[in-house]
């Protein structure tokens, strides 16, 4: 687990150019990939990053950061706001690469991102989707405050795998 010295070496920063040597060291990982959608490319290529980066600081409307430690972006964190009659929920992504898996590091983020959302964002639910067998994911939702609101069988396909959809909630009182 990381200690009180390592969580000020987390450091949540806007992804920039020149970040995207380190996005492909730690996303160009099979295992990072499998739980996540298919618009996450693997192998993740330099030209992956490049179209991330752009989409983050030039289309997205959220809270997209990287995840800086000890200087190198290991990891992406976001929250996507609904729209229509959804405009109070927000949805949350992440991954981190496998090096930095079990460290503490992920819930530590979350639940940095989760004040980030709910004191900037005008929203009162905040959702994850976890795929079926994603357990280092669940166990980080539960850590930072969330419960496990549905699951949609078969929902997901996922190379070649049907897999179910866990929908993880939190929302503010």
């Amino acid at each position: 687990m990381i200690s009180e010295i390592d969580k000020r070496c987390i450091v949540l920063k806007r992804l920039k150019p020149g970040d995207e040597q380190d996005l492909v060291k730690y996303a160009s990982d099979p295992d990072v990939a499998r739980f996540l959608r298919n618009s996450f490319s693997y192998p993740y290529t330099l030209k992956d990053a490049q179209r991330w980066i752009h989409y983050v600081n030039h289309i997205a409307k959220g809270y997209f950061r990287a995840i800086d430690f000890n200087n190198e972006v290991v990891g992406c964190i976001g929250v996507e706001k609904e729209e229509d009659v959804f405009c109070k929920s927000a949805e949350l992504g992440y991954w981190i690469g496998q090096k930095f898996w079990r460290k503490g590091i992920m819930t530590h983020v979350v639940k940095k991102t989760i004040e980030h959302a709910f004191f900037h964002m005008d929203i009162v639910r905040l959702y994850a989707n976890v795929f079926e067998g994603n357990i280092g994911s669940v166990k980080v939702l539960e850590k930072a405050g969330f419960v496990q609101e549905a699951v949609l069988k078969d929902a997901v396909y996922k190379n070649g795998v049907y897999l179910d959809q866990l929908i993880f909630t939190i929302v503010r009182r």
